[in-house]
């Protein structure tokens, strides 16, 4: 079911945003976050640029989710200088999520608030007491829009159900956008490839202008049958980073 590193994507319209990371990059503007702190991501300049094999593995990562349907995931996220954890179900397949959001001073102070959300709205339930439901109560939820620009929270619930969709990313695009493999690691024992995403924020892929610094914003750890174990994001220009991981 899980897509072969050597598989070779089709060919999206050459419009097509090389993977989802340009994408993010538009997301990416007035959040900040925090990373993970045993892993300092390495400066994507310093790394050869990808091979097609690489590019091609890289534009299947959505792809991949999005087959695979769902998936568990802890986030630490970044507000007003204190870690929230976010902790929950994402479903790919229908762009929905399901977490428990606990906070750790700051405005959220130790508050504990069941979230759902989708692409365009949030919902809440706050002060929840209770363990992560199978299904969404009924009743009790507070709506509101998704807030992006300023909100970090709301920028990650978006973000990580951007990391799947129904076709794969453009390699092509991929190839030119200034992504970087940046090396072997392990997340929760399992061996994967750490990559750099796109350092470009504009919807054409371009290789950096010279003499620039284009780290990227975004990271990747993914297994060798293509499978997204960790992604890390730095929001707007701030040096810490979110991080969630997926089970």
């Amino acid at each position: 079911m899980t897509p072969s590193r050597r598989r070779t994507s089709p060919r999206p319209p050459e419009r097509c945003i090389a993977l989802t990371l340009l994408t993010f990059l538009l997301l990416l503007g007035s959040s900040a976050c925090t990373q993970d702190k045993p892993h300092t991501p390495a400066v994507a300049t310093t790394a050869p640029a990808l091979t097609t094999p690489q590019a091609e593995l890289l534009a299947l990562t959505r792809f991949t989710n999005y087959r695979r349907g769902a998936a568990q995931v802890t986030a630490d996220i970044p507000v007003q200088g204190h870690l929230a954890r976010l902790t929950g179900h994402l479903d790919w397949r229908h762009r929905t999520g399901l977490a428990i959001l606990k906070g750790n001073g700051g405005i959220l102070e130790h508050g504990r608030h069941l979230l759902r959300w989708d692409h365009t709205t949030v919902s809440v339930q706050h002060n929840w007491t209770g363990h992560l439901p199978t299904r969404p109560p009924r009743h009790g939820w507070a709506r509101r829009a998704l807030t992006t620009r300023a909100s970090t929270i709301d920028t990650t619930l978006l973000l990580l159900l951007n990391l799947a969709a129904d076709r794969p990313d453009n390699a092509r695009l991929l190839l030119r956008s200034g992504a970087r493999r940046l090396g072997d690691e392990k997340v929760a024992g399992t061996p994967v490839t750490l990559f750099a995403g796109p350092s470009v924020t504009t919807s054409q892929a371009a290789a950096p202008e010279a003499g620039r610094t284009a780290e990227g914003r975004t990271r990747y750890w993914i297994d060798a049958d293509g499978r997204l174990r960790r992604f890390s994001a730095r929001l707007g220009g701030s040096t810490e980073w979110l991080v969630a991981t997926f089970f």
